[in-house]
């Protein structure tokens, strides 16, 4: 990005970041300015990678500590039963 004071991304170093892949419709021209992408497109979607203390936290857009599909399937049945009970 450009700056001298935020440090170095290496091996055995800590990393907090995440990454965008910006070949996508909603940010078509934020390889101009990278630096300004979350100020000016800003970001509304997830974000394909996550790195939380040098560990990968987030992949390909999915939570690698949970099993998302199981708790998205969860969720769904408890709003289905909420609005059942509605009626």
């Amino acid at each position: 990005m450009g700056r001298e004071d935020i440090g170095s991304i290496e091996a055995g170093k800590a990393a907090d970041l995440f990454m965008l892949d910006t070949n996508r419709l909603e940010y078509v021209g934020a390889r101009l300015d990278p630096r300004s992408i979350l100020a000016t497109v800003g970001v509304s979607r997830p974000v394909d990678y996550t790195i939380v203390n040098g560990e990968i936290v987030v992949k390909d857009g999915e939570l690698c500590r949970v099993e998302e599909a199981k708790i998205v399937q969860r969720a769904n049945n408890l709003v289905n039963k909420l609005l059942s009970g509605m009626s």
